[in-house]
């Protein structure tokens, strides 16, 4: 088993230093460069894909199948110089039947990207978990796309990142993040879009059955983007957080629970935004809740909770501040269903609503 993980390890590693598409070749290339990793069976298997980021239309494609331990790293960037910008390239990792998968690209895409990670029936390795890491890290990104499912795992976790780690450094737009999450337990989402970006989105799904899953997406200071989050099926005990920072202009937050129960969808926007829109659709549910924050000083905003489908003991909670916002509660059937809306917040400030033994709250 030695000599094998060796062997694994050291082939992919030589294939990363002796092909020319990769990260020796001193000044670049023209792109449409191409490499493949495949690894099946065995245990520690290590893939690592380096290629320049001044091509047009690289390619990287790892596969790893019915293994332990299975790491694959993929980076289409080297920032040796101001040209070196990914334009057009693919990365894609699929991993399958693995325990304790990890999977993790990078690219400093500067038009045109793709990043691309599916892990199915991948589980837990002693104390770590399965996991996605996906950055696009550019200081003047556009038209860049994360992609990753994760289908029957557990506690499984996917992040992606549009933007550098300094916020309001970038400037970003027409960047999409998607992930999606089937039949999955105890696993997180994570989207963050980060600097001075503007319509940009953001979408992540939870379906099938599952529990305790946690979808959380943060924009900051930008203008025209989207979060939609989605969780269907008989699918419980899940959260979701949207978040949108000081400043913000014209962006929608988007969330629908479709019948499960006990689940949570908390949406944020900070002080000083205007004319975004935070919308929540829960439907044939029960025990869930939904609620909607909108700083002091927020200009033409609105919140729109509609809750239907029957059910039971769906909670709504709206807070806004003042100055030609909208708020609006619809629930129809169910039975001991609560609605709270706070506008110019004031109350128990400084996020108001609550209720509390039969939950709603904030503050």
């Amino acid at each position: 088993m030695t000599k094998y993980l060796l062997t694994t390890s050291v082939a992919a590693l030589a294939l990363g230093m002796a092909s020319p598409s990769f990260a020796q070749k001193a000044g670049g290339g023209g792109g449409d460069d191409s490499a493949t990793i495949t690894q099946i069976g065995g245990s520690g298997n290590l893939a690592q894909q380096h290629q320049p980021g001044d091509g047009y239309g690289n390619i990287a494609y790892i596969k790893q199948d019915s293994d332990t331990q299975s790491s694959a790293t993929q980076e289409q960037w080297r920032n040796l110089n101001s040209v070196d910008f990914a334009i057009g390239g693919k990365q894609t990792i699929n991993q399958t039947g693995n325990y304790r998968s990890t999977a993790s690209q990078q690219d400093n895409g500067n038009g045109g990207d793709v990043q691309t990670a599916t892990q199915t029936g991948n589980s837990v390795y002693g104390a770590t978990a399965t996991s996605v890491t996906q950055t696009i890290n550019s200081p003047l990104g556009t038209n860049n796309t994360q992609n990753s499912t994760q289908t029957g795992n557990a506690g499984s976790s996917v992040n992606q990142t549009i933007g550098s780690a300094t916020p309001g450094s970038d400037t970003l737009y027409k960047n999409s993040q998607t992930a999606n999450q089937s039949g999955q337990t105890l696993s997180t989402i994570n989207q963050t879009i980060d600097g001075a970006s503007h319509d940009n989105t953001q979408k992540a799904t939870e379906s099938g059955a599952g529990t305790g899953n946690s979808i959380s997406q943060t924009i900051l200071a930008s203008v025209g983007d989207a979060q939609t989050a989605n969780i269907t099926g008989t699918s419980n005990y899940n959260t979701v957080t949207q978040l949108q920072q000081t400043g913000t202009l014209s962006n929608t937050q988007t969330a629908s629970i479709n019948n499960g129960s006990y689940n949570l969808v908390d949406q944020l926007q900070a002080a000083g935004s205007y004319s975004n829109t935070q919308h929540v659709t829960v439907d044939a549910s029960s025990y869930g809740r939904a609620l909607q924050f909108q700083g002091a000083g927020v200009t033409g905003n609105s919140e729109t909770i509609s809750q239907t489908g029957g059910g039971s003991g769906n909670q709504a909670g709206q807070a806004q501040g003042n100055n030609g916002n909208v708020a609006s509660i619809s629930q129809v059937g169910g039975v001991g269903n609560m609605a709270v809306q706070n506008q110019g917040i004031l109350v128990g400030a400084p996020g108001s609503m609550y209720v509390s033994g039969g939950l709603v709250y904030r503050h």
